[in-house]
C-alpha cells in the first residue's frame, strides 16, 4: 500500500508595491506621528532594513482615521493582492480554480462578512461545493494553524485540495504617540502575503514530473501560555486596532521554549540532532536571539528568519510563508532532510510544525 502525506504542492508570497527603508520610515513618515525621541533608536535597533507598505507615503495615516476607514482600505488594497498570489499558487501546481476543495484564509488586520475568501472565490470561478473557513484575529501563529487545518481536511477527506492564504497589511493600523508598545508596533510590523496549496501526495513531485523541493507535513502541536494572556494582543479601537506587545515574551520564549520544542520531538520520537531546517517566526530581533539561545541554534540555523526579518518585517501570519521560502530556496533540502517551523501569536500562543522532504 502506498502512504499518502499531507504535502504542500505549492508555496509563494506576495508583496505590497511599495518598498520602504527602516530608518526613512522613521524620518520622513512616521516621525511626526510618533512624537517622542525614543522612537529613532526602537527602529534603529529592529535589525530590519527594508519594509513593504500598500501606502506609497503616510498621508492617509496623518489623520488618524477611523478602524471602518482602516478596514475599508484593507478590503479595498487586500483583493487584488490576494487574487495575484492565489493565481500563482494556481499555476505553481498546475490546478485550475474549480479543483479547489477548501479555501482557508487567515487574516488580523481586516474583516468583513462576507469575508474576503467569498468573494475571491466567486471572482476566480470556484466551485459552489468549496469548503471555506476563516482564521480571523488569530495574530502572528496562525499560519501554522492553517497548516494544522488543511491535514485535518486531508485526514478527514484524502482527495481534497486544500488553498490557504494568508492576507496581513499590519501598517494601515499604525497608531499615533509614544506608547511603548506603539513604537514597537510600529518599527516592525509591515505588510504581506503568503499562502499554499496542500494535498495529499505519494511523493514530492509536481504533475509535470520535475523535482520540486516542497515538504510534507508530519505533525503539528499547540502550546498555549494561559498565564500570559496580556503579554501580546490586538485589540480594536476606534482608530484601528491598538496594538498590546510587553517586553516579556522574548523572556519568556527563552525560558520556557526548550521545554516545550522538548516535549513536542519526544511525542513524535525525533531527537533534535535530526532537524536541519529551523523555520521560526521573526517576531523581532530579540526573539530570534533569544529562542536559538535557548534551543542551542547555531547563526546558520537562524539565518532564515534573519534574512526575512531584514528584509520585510513582522507581517504576522503571513510571515512564516516567507521563513519556509527562504528554505526551500537558499537551504535547497534534500529528500529526507527534517525542518521544524514555529510561530509566536497572542496569547501567548506557539504553534509548531514537523515537516520533512
Amino acid at each position: 500500500m502506498i502512504s499518502m502525506f499531507p504535502t504542500i504542492t505549492a508555496l509563494a508570497t506576495q508583496l505590497p508595491p511599495h518598498q520602504h527603508e527602516q530608518m526613512t520610515l522613521h524620518d520622513r513618515w512616521l516621525a511626526p506621528l510618533i512624537k517622542s525621541h525614543r522612537a529613532r533608536a526602537i527602529f534603529a535597533a529592529s535589525e530590519i532594513e527594508t519594509r513593504y507598505s500598500v501606502f506609497a507615503e503616510s498621508q492617509f495615516l496623518v489623520d488618524e482615521p477611523s478602524a471602518q476607514k482602516r478596514n475599508d482600505l484593507y478590503l479595498q488594497t487586500a483583493h487584488p493582492l490576494a487574487k495575484q498570489l492565489i493565481t500563482c499558487l494556481l499555476e505553481q501546481a498546475h490546478l485550475v480554480p474549480t479543483d479547489i476543495d477548501h479555501f482557508i484564509l487567515i487574516s488580523c488586520t481586516g474583516l468583513d462578512t462576507p469575508g474576503l475568501e467569498m468573494a475571491l472565490a466567486a471572482e476566480l470561478g470556484m466551485k459552489p461545493t468549496l469548503r471555506r473557513s476563516a482564521l480571523i484575529g488569530m495574530g502572528c501563529h496562525a499560519g501554522l494553524t492553517g497548516f494544522d487545518r488543511a491535514m485535518l481536511e486531508l485526514a478527514a477527506r484524502p482527495n481534497s485540495r486544500v488553498l490557504i492564504i494568508s492576507v496581513e497589511l499590519c501598517m494601515i493600523h499604525f497608531q499615533h504617540g509614544g506608547k511603548l508598545d506603539n513604537m514597537i508596533a510600529g518599527a516592525i510590523f509591515a505588510d504581506g502575503l503568503g499562502g499554499a496549496i496542500i494535498e495529499n501526495r505519494n511523493r514530492n513531485r509536481n504533475r509535470s514530473g520535475s523535482h520540486v523541493s516542497f515538504p510534507k507535513l508530519l505533525e503539528t502541536m499547540s502550546y498555549n501560555f494561559y498565564q500570559a494572556p496580556d503579554f501580546m494582543g490586538v485589540h480594536l479601537s476606534d482608530t484601528g486596532f491598538q496594538i498590546n506587545l510587553s517586553t516579556k515574551v522574548a523572556k519568556l520564549l527563552r525560558r520556557e521554549i526548550r521545554g516545550i520544542i522538548d516535549q513536542f520531538l519526544e511525542q513524535i520520537k525525533l531527537p533534535q540532532s535530526q532537524i536541519r531546517f529551523w523555520g521560526i517566526h521573526p517576531g523581532g530581533a530579540r526573539i530570534i536571539d533569544y529562542v536559538g539561545e535557548s534551543l542551542g541554534l547555531i547563526d546558520d540555523d537562524l539565518r532564515y528568519a534573519r534574512l526575512v526579518l531584514k528584509r520585510y518585517g513582522n507581517m504576522s501570519s503571513a510571515t512564516i510563508f516567507f521563513v519556509l521560502e527562504e528554505i526551500v530556496n537558499q537551504g535547497q533540502p534534500q529528500t529526507g532532510d527534517y525542518g521544524l517551523l514555529m510561530t509566536f501569536g497572542p496569547g501567548l500562543t506557539i504553534e509548531c510544525c514537523l515537516v520533512q522532504w
